[in-house]
């Protein structure tokens, strides 16, 4: 009889974890519920002249903090790192333009230049006056843009692994990329596992019914997702160097830049040009045997650096326990 229920119990495991697809995302759905409500973030939508954008809140009395993720990703990659930036700071991660559970508009251009315009009526709409404002790989040149266009609403800028296409060596994707290989184009679970592959270093754990979800989600907006692709690379911050440069010449804030040191998407040596080329590199981290999503891969570590950096250009008082 033990052995029985053994093998029951065991059975039924087995059927919950590799059910079918309807209970794999409810598990996926459960798990991320979990952990937005673990880092205080709150999913909430805006209107914005009749477009509905998603964005994850923590509230909070201090500065705000506005959070951007990287080409074909979405605002969910910031939950372990949120769980480490202090209370107090107000926390926005937010989808950008035709991202996570944002409209998919194949009409749309999605340029750098018009997904920081979308970011702008966001933060206006929001009614966010200044902000701390950082970004991962193509949230990074976001986030500049953003912050050349408003440099009276931005305290501070973060680069995790920031765009940048001008880079001392070349890394693997962009060898790849230059010799016709779209590692973004994703149709197939192998696909998608190799582009993981060349964005972590060290993956964190996710279980199997997760990571099945989170491929299928990929997979089915790849059309979206090589349009997003297609238009960044036609924008003259991706064609003209001068352009790029003119652009970071402009940014007076104080700005934070940390970097994998395995990044396989955008060498280290990016870190060399961003400290030649930005004027107020104020703080700059290299994290060993770190790929290109530090704030996912090495969260606490990531977050701790970012906090304690922005901590000095606060007006308001932050506390330091979570």
């Amino acid at each position: 009889m033990k052995k029985h229920s053994i093998f029951l119990i065991m059975t039924l495991l087995l059927m919950l974890i590799t059910g079918c697809a309807s209970t794999q995302q409810s598990i996926y759905d459960y798990a991320i519920n979990i952990q937005r409500s673990r880092a205080d973030l709150e999913f909430k939508t805006i209107q914005v002249d009749g477009e509905q954008f998603a964005y994850l809140d923590r509230e909070g009395d201090g500065e705000t903090i506005v959070l951007l993720h990287g080409l074909t990703a979405e605002k969910d990659n910031w939950l372990d790192f949120v769980r480490y930036i202090p209370k107090g700071y107000r926390v926005l991660a937010i989808d950008l333009p035709g991202h996570g559970d944002n409209a998919q508009d194949m009409d749309k251009f999605y340029d750098p230049a018009s997904l920081s315009c979308g970011l702008a009526r966001v933060l206006d709409e929001l009614g966010i006056k200044r902000c701390h404002i950082a970004g991962n790989s193509l949230g990074g040149l976001i986030s500049e843009i953003y912050a050349s266009e408003h440099p009276d609403k931005v305290i501070t800028l973060g680069l995790f692994d920031a765009a940048y296409l001008w880079a001392p060596t070349q890394s693997e994707f962009q060898q790849a990329f230059i010799n016709g290989q779209n590692f973004f184009d994703v149709k197939t679970r192998s696909d998608y596992d190799r582009l993981i592959g060349f964005a972590f270093y060290d993956p964190p754990f996710m279980p199997w019914p997760i990571l099945s979800v989170a491929s299928r989600k990929y997979i089915k907006r790849n059309s979206i997702n090589m349009k997003i692709v297609g238009d960044g690379i036609q924008s003259d911050y991706y064609t003209s160097q001068e352009v790029y440069h003119e652009m970071m010449g402009t940014l007076s804030m104080p700005t934070f830049v940390i970097w994998g040191d395995k990044d396989r998407i955008l060498d280290v040596s990016c870190v060399e040009s961003f400290k030649c080329f930005l004027p107020h590199v104020e703080k700059v981290v290299i994290l060993k045997d770190c790929g290109h999503v530090p704030m996912m891969e090495r969260p606490e570590e990531s977050a701790s650096h970012y906090a304690a950096f922005i901590k000095q250009y606060d007006l308001s008082s932050i506390t330091d326990k979570n």
